[in-house]
């Protein structure tokens, strides 16, 4: 008691938490390449990005995103979530997400999309109809009920 220093309270250190820095989502790398020179005569059925650099004669149906760049070309009807457009497109296109039609691209025919955008000097010559975007649908989990005895066979 006499003669002890009295120890100094210290507050602790709270630090801040380290927020991670949010990186944008990389856009998806197309897994089907339609090279330059290519034609493709028929359907094409994909899952994955694609990205034509040469002709598809017939039809596209993707449950992904479709690239066609400049010198590429499709001749048919597209059914597909995503379209980026800088080449041509000569028929209907059905995009369930987003229409991009770039300062190169030209689209003559119908086209149905929930999104649509076109710089400046693109080509649309059609009918265009906006949909709504279709909803996302979650699975519910199951329900866990306490107690539950489970049934023998």
């Amino acid at each position: 008691m006499f003669g002890k220093k009295k120890e100094e309270y210290q507050a602790p250190v709270v630090e801040a938490p380290v927020q991670e820095e949010v990186k944008p989502e990389p856009k998806p790398q197309p897994t089907t390449v339609i090279g330059r020179g290519v034609v493709v005569v028929g359907n094409f059925d994909s899952k994955e990005p694609i990205e034509v650099l040469g002709t598809i004669r017939g039809n596209i149906r993707s449950t992904s995103s479709v690239s066609i760049r400049e010198k590429g070309s499709l001749v048919g009807e597209a059914a597909l979530r995503s379209l980026d457009l800088e080449g041509r497109i000569e028929g209907t296109v059905l995009c369930s997400d987003e229409t991009v039609i770039r300062s190169t691209g030209a689209l003559k025919g119908n086209l149905s999309t929930a999104s649509l955008r076109t710089d400046e000097g693109s080509a649309f010559e059609g009918k265009l109809n906006m949909v709504p975007k279709p909803p996302v649908v979650k699975t519910p989990e199951p329900e866990v009920i306490p107690d539950a005895v489970p049934i023998e066979p």
